[in-house]
């Protein structure tokens, strides 16, 4: 991985690395066209589960019990069982 560092095209697809202006300045710090960030999950989610309480929030959604009686969710109610066709019939509408 370090040796292609300094790689001007890339290997896979042969596409420039960089942003190509006419009269840069070899100088100057050459403007990438991506840029990938890597966020190691592994040790983020180790940390979560490590304490008790955040593990036991992480796991709500599986061992929660609901009560069918009562409404957690917006979706849950009558009135959003009317919207889904109200917003379809007004996006047809709209194109």
């Amino acid at each position: 991985m370090m040796d292609d560092v300094d790689l001007e095209y890339y290997n896979f697809c042969g596409d420039a690395r960089y942003k190509l202006t006419r009269g840069q300045d070899p100088r100057r710090k050459k403007s990438p066209y991506v840029v990938l960030r890597y966020l190691p999950l592994t040790p983020h989610l180790q940390r979560l589960y490590s304490s008790r309480s955040t593990a036991k929030d992480m796991t709500w959604h599986v061992t929660h019990q609901m009560d069918e009686r009562s409404m957690c969710h917006p979706s849950d109610a009558e009135a959003w069982k009317n919207f889904e066709p109200d917003v379809s019939r007004f996006c047809r509408r709209a194109a």
